[in-house]
């Protein structure tokens, strides 16, 4: 159910005029989140929904009104802890709009900036968009490819071509 908020939330923000500032002050304010102090400010319900508010613009470097009514509507929601969750999927969003995906290698080896790029151009090709990709490091013996976004995986190992390599030649016997 979260996620539906986040989701509404998101696509609301997408179609403004000022899509891009509202981004930006919600990166801004997604990253205060990561501070375990900031979250018990904004989960208590002892500080007042005012201080809140202007410890939420105390971040922002130019106050917008329509942020300011946005943030207003989340307090008044109690929805406030949910502004990384929209943020994430404000993300996804653009992503959508702008045909760009992202998504993780996940190899045995860290992989050169080159390989990683050869590699997004190639899947992107296939897939008639943008691709960027991220190397996370695993104890597989192979190599896969994950696009969250898009619903995809690519992956290929060694144990796996060995297993196709035994039966094809059990078949041919």
């Amino acid at each position: 159910m979260d996620n539906l908020i986040a989701k509404k939330y998101a696509k609301a923000i997408v179609s403004r005029i000022d899509e891009e500032e509202f981004c930006k002050n919600l990166f801004i304010l997604n990253s205060a989140f990561s501070s375990p102090k900031f979250k018990d400010i904004i989960n208590s319900s002892q500080i007042h929904k005012d201080k809140k508010l202007d410890l939420l613009n105390s971040f922002l470097e130019k106050i917008n009104p329509n942020f300011t009514n946005f943030l207003k509507l989340l307090i008044k929601n109690s929805r406030l802890s949910y502004i990384p969750q929209i943020f994430k999927e404000l993300e996804k969003q653009k992503a959508l709009k702008n045909n760009v995906f992202s998504g993780i290698v996940y190899s045995r080896e860290v992989l050169s900036e080159n390989n990683l790029k050869e590699l997004e151009n190639k899947i992107g090709t296939k897939l008639n968009t943008k691709i960027k990709l991220e190397n996370k490091i695993n104890s597989n013996n192979g190599i896969k490819i994950y696009l969250e976004e898009l619903g995809c995986e690519i992956s290929f190992s060694m144990k796996s071509l060995q297993n196709k390599i035994s039966e094809y030649i059990l078949k041919n016997i």
